[in-house]
């Protein structure tokens, strides 16, 4: 199969999807783990929007995850959630964590 299109979610009671072999292109795609053996591409076709956007969203807890954007970070997000900045270019622009659960970010210093 060279591709399997879903217009729905795919998810069953004990959170196992099958084996899946080749592209998988789908709107909403839920399981209880995903690994991959070679990459694994999520929102390819969308550009970072600026103040962020949510790329990998982890747990239940609402709004904890990864964030990615240009500009600095304006999407509210849970506290310990990571911003990526696509347009960072010094030590302390690249990467902000979430410190207040709201619109809250703090640069991280990563030294180049």
């Amino acid at each position: 199969m060279a591709q399997t299109r879903f217009s729905g979610p795919v998810a069953s009671d004990n959170g196992f999807i099958g084996s899946l072999t080749g592209s998988v292109v789908a709107t909403t795609v839920t399981a209880a783990s995903v690994s991959a053996t070679g990459n694994l591409t999520a929102d390819s076709g969308t550009a970072p929007a600026a103040g962020g956007m949510s790329a990998i969203q982890i747990s239940s807890t609402a709004g904890l995850g990864i964030y990615v954007g240009s500009g600095l970070p304006t999407v509210s997000a849970a506290q310990g959630s990571l911003y990526i900045r696509t347009d960072g270019s010094s030590g302390t622009t690249r990467m902000y964590i979430n410190t207040n659960g709201s619109t809250g970010w703090t640069a991280v210093n990563t030294v180049a």
